[in-house]
């Protein structure tokens, strides 16, 4: 029969005829319901390899010990976003505040220290970083041993590159094309650029010294960015608390990874040792934990913080951005002033004892300028008469005079005007840069009908954009009030001298103690009637 001619109904009973059950490609496997089939058979065999290795994940009370609080869900949503957030851990049955929700043995977490045990000192040298050490290590259990992997089951639920979406890993156009006008654009070829020189060195001064223990056709560089793409989405720094002197590590923590981010959740994942340390004898059971930070209903989704994490870091590193993102700033560079002022290197000497970092690199809040960077400002905008020295003045003078500044405070309005009309400019160019308004990304994510239609990384990148031009907007409109009111700085400056030599003539105020009265009466008489008296 010609499939021109046969029925809806005949065709179904000839292809249900041989259904396998496990067939990629037979209709009935096909599509979502098979991508869940797939997931939750993938779960299952993570959660036995949990047990195995003294995971507590049983839906079963056991002998002084209740049934595991939660359990893996093959797809989670993000409520705000209404976005697919993957996997991730729900409640199993109500949670208490502080309970233990998961805890995993070091054995199965992938350190740099279990790469050098895999590949040796000889291709795990000192210098290499951790990220590349287990960014190499995932490369080899997944692409090399395979099945045969220890880690097998807990690989099989790490995500593709693009399921991740993280930023770095996109190409080109997309770059170019949806964060056009964004610095995220740029952060995110120049992490690409360092990951690929990254991957070219340990080519030329490892793989291919050792071409037996690195085959070609795994280690090339597609996989080695997937490989970073699982680690910064997933990888988290840790402590032990039977050894506070060394440095923290960097480490993939199966299990305990698939908890998704929130800013708002307090939750933190935390290295502990159990058991006695007795040199010669035994040594503390190292494992890592995660507690609840409040109470959670059953089947509700459990969430960590990831940390204070601006939209686009969030999607150059994890893959997503958020709509409500109360941690959101835009990182910008105001370098370019200090290079181009009068003494610049006797002010970048100034602000590095200031701990203030020299190169300009600062975040930009919707609701506050941070003090770091008006201290970068101030010093930048400083010029030569101002402190009655010449172009040419000697680097010891310069220094003197300038360390004499008190740029921690805006203490003149000339030079606090200056210092705000070079960052206006700068912000201004940031604004500048988009090619679409903050109008019309507003319009768009507010039909809500035609966003959820968009490709996953085109919401993501409007969400940044949208974000970031709101913080510039705001930003904008701070200057500009602070700008129109400075002319109360110098009232202010004379209000302050007048109150100090007032305090001269008290005993406390000459021990620079300040006494501010309770009451607004300026006499006796209008103490008074304050009082009802």
């Amino acid at each position: 029969m010609s499939l021109e001619r046969i029925s809806i109904k005949e065709f179904s009973r000839s292809c249900s005829a041989r259904l396998c059950g496990a067939c990629s490609s037979c209709f009935s496997c096909a599509g979502r319901g098979s991508a869940k089939r797939r997931k939750l058979e993938e779960n299952a065999k993570l959660e036995k390899w949990l047990a195995e290795n003294g995971v507590w994940v049983s839906e079963d009370a056991d002998w002084g010990r209740p049934a595991a609080g939660v359990s893996m869900a093959v797809e989670t949503r993000e409520q705000t976003e209404n976005e697919v957030s993957g996997r991730g851990l729900v409640a199993r049955r109500d949670i208490e505040n502080y309970e233990e929700l998961a805890r995993v043995p070091y054995k199965l977490l992938l350190t740099k220290e279990k790469a050098k045990t895999l590949f040796g000192e000889e291709c795990i040298g000192t210098n290499m970083s951790e990220y590349a050490a287990i960014a190499l290590q995932l490369v080899h259990e997944r692409f090399v041993q395979k099945e045969d992997s220890f880690w097998n089951p807990y690989i099989g639920v790490l995500p593709s590159t693009d399921e991740v979406g993280a930023a770095f890993a996109w190409n080109e156009e997309e770059l170019d094309t949806l964060l056009a006008g964004s610095p995220l654009r740029n952060m995110s070829y120049y992490l690409k650029d360092q990951i690929k020189k990254e991957f070219e060195h340990i080519q030329e001064t490892v793989m291919r010294k050792f071409p037996d223990m690195f085959p070609e056709d795994a280690f090339i560089f597609e996989n080695y960015v997937w490989a970073y793409s699982v680690l910064f989405s997933r990888a988290v720094r840790l402590d032990f608390p039977d050894d506070l002197d060394a440095d923290d590590i960097v480490a993939l923590v199966p299990y305990i990874d698939l908890i998704n981010h929130n800013p708002n959740s307090e939750s933190r994942i935390r290295g502990v040792a159990d058991g006695p340390s007795i040199p010669g004898i035994s040594t503390p059971d190292r494992g890592v934990v995660v507690r609840s930070d409040r109470y959670y209903n059953k089947y509700e989704q459990i969430y960590i913080s990831y940390g204070r994490k601006s939209n686009a870091q969030l999607l150059m590193l994890y893959g997503f951005s958020m709509e409500r993102n109360t941690q959101d700033f835009v990182t910008f560079s105001t370098g370019q002033l200090l290079e181009d002022s009068p003494f610049a290197e006797v002010k970048k000497r100034i602000l590095e004892e200031l701990e203030v970092p020299p190169e300009g690199v600062f975040p930009l809040y919707r609701d506050r300028f941070t003090g770091e960077m008006m201290m970068f400002l101030r010093l930048a905008v400083v010029q030569p008469e101002d402190v009655d020295l010449d172009e040419d003045a000697d680097e010891v003078k310069v220094y003197k005079a300038l360390k004499q500044l008190d740029i921690k405070t805006a203490t003149g309005e000339v030079s606090e005007r200056r210092a705000l009309i070079c960052l206006r400019g700068v912000v201004q160019d940031l604004q500048d840069a988009y090619p679409t308004t903050l109008q019309e990304d507003e319009a768009l994510i507010r039909d809500r009908q035609m966003f959820e239609l968009l490709p996953r990384n085109q919401r993501n990148a409007l969400r940044v954009r949208y974000g970031e031009k709101l913080i510039i907007r705001a930003s904008l409109a701070t200057i500009d009030r602070i700008l129109n009111n400075l002319g109360r700085l110098k009232q202010m400056e004379v209000e302050k001298e007048k109150k100090e030599k007032e305090m001269a003539k008290s005993a406390l105020g000459r021990l620079s103690v300040s006494f501010e009265s309770p009451f607004k009466a300026r006499n006796l008489e209008e103490l008074m009637k304050e009082l009802d008296i």
